[in-house]
Parts: C-alpha cells; sequence; structure tokens
C-alpha cells in the first residue's frame, strides 16, 4: 500500500522533469549562423568597411588588432536588426600589387 502512494506522489514529479528537458522541441538551435564578409578593417580596428561600403560595427574589436588598414576575410555572426557583428575569425586577403612600366627606365633602353 505504501508503495502505491508513494508512486502516486512521484509520478506528478518525474513528469515536471521531462517536461522541463522539451523546450527545444525541434531541435533547431537558437544561435545565429556564421556569415563571411569581406572587407576593409578601419584605422581604430573597430568598424570594418565591406567592398560595398557598408560599414560594420565589431562587437570584439580586439579580434581585429593588428589588421588596421588591411583587407580581410571574416567569419561572423550577425547581430540581428543591427549592422554589429561579432568576429569569429579573421583572414587577411592578399592584395594584388600594380606596377607601372615606364619605358624610359635604363631597364628597356638598349
Amino acid at each position: 500500500m505504501k508503495k502505491l502512494v508513494l508512486s502516486f506522489l512521484l509520478l506528478p514529479l518525474l513528469q515536471a522533469g521531462t517536461a522541463f528537458g522539451q523546450n527545444n522541441v525541434h531541435g533547431k538551435s537558437t544561435a545565429p549562423k556564421a556569415s563571411a564578409i569581406s572587407g576593409t578593417v578601419s584605422q581604430d580596428g573597430k568598424r570594418l568597411i565591406g567592398k560595398n561600403g557598408e560599414p560594420w560595427l565589431v562587437e570584439n574589436s580586439g579580434a581585429l588588432a593588428g589588421h588596421e588598414g588591411q583587407q580581410v576575410k571574416v567569419k561572423c555572426q550577425l547581430s540581428s536588426g543591427s549592422h554589429d557583428i561579432h568576429v569569429l575569425s579573421v583572414k587577411t586577403v592578399a592584395t594584388q600589387t600594380k606596377y607601372a612600366v615606364n619605358l624610359g627606365d635604363a631597364a628597356f633602353r638598349r
């Protein structure tokens, strides 16, 4: 008889515990997906100017330290509704060096 009474008392507690673990029913992640943005780091290192001229405010500006004025490709998470980004990784993009040819230089004289 005691076991029957105890099982009726414990049953609501067990059901509450299983319902608590099911708050994410469909298994969808609530974290924003990572995006890639290419652009130039501002001189103060707090903004990333995209290739289309669109400025992005960097939440963790320490991640861009040492890349001021360089062309970079950033993997980041975008904030919803604003132009803020959280940088996950930074890769420098090699810029092409443009050479000018002067036919009057000594290298072209014969």
